[in-house]
């Protein structure tokens, strides 16, 4: 986990939602997620879900007190074995939000 988004990843301050890139096509990929920069979302689960899709499960954090500011936090992972597909997508869900995100990496 680092503070900031990766090079070149274009970020609506003012939105919730998550973004999903490869680090390097085929062997990992990076979600950015928003919100306190001392207590950002923390990944709780990473699973393959067939042969294109990653499920990622974010928790809250349990760092107190938390900063009142927004800033993006990015999420390094490696990709499953199992996902053989060229074309993959992430499934981001967090513990305390009903959304599901779904983004596909390019």
């Amino acid at each position: 986990m680092s503070r900031g988004a990766p090079d070149g990843v274009q970020l609506d301050p003012l939105s919730e939602s998550p973004t999903a890139v490869w680090v390097e096509r085929g062997e990992s990929f990076a979600v950015v997620t928003m919100g306190s920069s001392s207590c950002p979302a923390v990944a709780t689960k990473v699973e393959s879900n067939g042969d294109d899709l990653v499920s990622v499960t974010f928790g809250s954090s349990s760092n107190e007190p938390c900063t009142a500011d927004i800033a993006p936090t990015t999420h390094q992972f490696d990709l499953p074995e199992e996902l053989t597909r060229d074309s993959i997508s992430v499934e981001i869900r967090f513990e305390d939000w009903p959304e599901v995100y779904t983004i596909p990496l390019s």
